[in-house]
């Protein structure tokens, strides 16, 4: 699907305003849930980092043309009002001058790969050349990467946090749900078959959770634990490709002869 908005290069401030309200719903509800259990630093920001990726989708896929520098002027609005936000609620973690500016960047950033991925769901001008070539297309790995990791540190976090009961049986439900949702976005929403891309993708997503917790939360997986990751994560986002394909072909209308 192509808009002929895709030509308008100028700012649209209306996309813009939507997306720092969309931005302040998703960021700040995530932190907001997220933060009086996991009182992590690392964890805090992560959360609120992603939802900055799931802001700038829902963004670049909802709006007419290519509207990736709204979603990333957005951003950085909603990053400005957060840091004022933890600054007068006290909020547990504090940083430097040089670390808000390291966050507002980011917060930038996210948005303008979330708006990207958007933009790739909503579909462009090699959308037609994509529905009847049959190689393997890695933007739609990229795509779902983006995704996926996004959706896995948003619903385990959350779900931990609204189910402390059964946090773990919980954190995995969440960790599923990522994958299936994950693989069905990317099936139903690319051209032509999809299947291939979002199960790597799913596997490349549990690489990258694996380097946050080893990396950035100093937490030691063991290696059997990863595999099953690996395993699932490929298997699961298959699963949720094959879906999306199965309800991409109901919905696009039979050709009568």
């Amino acid at each position: 699907m192509t808009h002929s908005a895709h030509n308008d290069t100028r700012l649209q401030w209306k996309w813009v305003i939507l997306s720092v309200i969309a931005g302040l719903i998703i960021v700040g509800s995530s932190y907001f849930i997220v933060a009086p259990t996991f009182h992590s630093g690392q964890v805090q920001v992560i959360v609120m980092l992603v939802g900055f990726i799931v802001t700038g989708t829902i963004i670049g896929y909802y709006s007419p043309g290519i509207t990736i520098n709204e979603a990333s002027v957005g951003g950085a609005l909603v990053m400005l009002v957060m840091l004022f936000l933890l600054f007068i609620t006290k909020a547990e973690i504090h940083f430097s001058a040089a670390i808000n500016f390291l966050l507002l960047i980011l917060g930038v950033g996210f948005s303008w790969v979330g708006g990207w991925a958007g933009e790739k769901f909503q579909g462009d001008d090699t959308s037609a050349a994509e529905a009847k070539n049959q190689k393997f297309l890695w933007k739609w790995v990229i795509v779902g990467v983006i995704v996926c990791f996004a959706l896995n540190i948003l619903f385990v976090f959350i779900l931990s946090k609204l189910f402390l009961v059964h946090v773990f049986k919980f954190a995995f439900i969440g960790f599923i749900i990522s994958f299936v949702v994950t693989g069905f976005l990317v099936g139903y929403k690319s051209p032509g078959v999809t299947l291939k891309e979002p199960a790597v993708a799913g596997l490349l997503a549990v690489l990258l959770d694996w380097v946050y917790l080893r990396y950035i939360i100093s937490l030691r997986v063991p290696g059997l634990y990863l595999t099953v990751g690996l395993i699932i994560g490929f298997m699961i986002s298959l699963f949720g490709a094959w879906l999306g394909e199965k309800y991409q072909q109901s919905v696009v209308p039979k050709v009568t002869v």
